[in-house]
């Protein structure tokens, strides 16, 4: 992924115990954290294409722990 792309800002939504969360990543975070989720199968990770909707979403909590290999 090339630097331009893994900075870019995407609408991530989570799907957790019966519960919906949507928040704003870079493509890097979401990327590894839906690896993460994928090996770990505690959660349900959605791209949504939405690009006008981020502006106003929470960020990613704790998305820096994502952004690393």
């Amino acid at each position: 992924m090339d630097a331009t792309m893994a900075t870019r800002d995407v609408h991530l939504r989570i799907r957790l115990a019966g519960r919906v969360f949507d928040y704003a990543a870079t493509a890097e975070a979401a990327r590894n954290m839906i690896a993460d989720c994928a090996s770990r199968c505690w959660c349900v990770v959605e791209l949504v294409d939405s690009p006008d909707d981020l502006h106003r979403l929470p960020r990613l909590p704790c998305e820096r722990l994502f952004r690393g290999p």
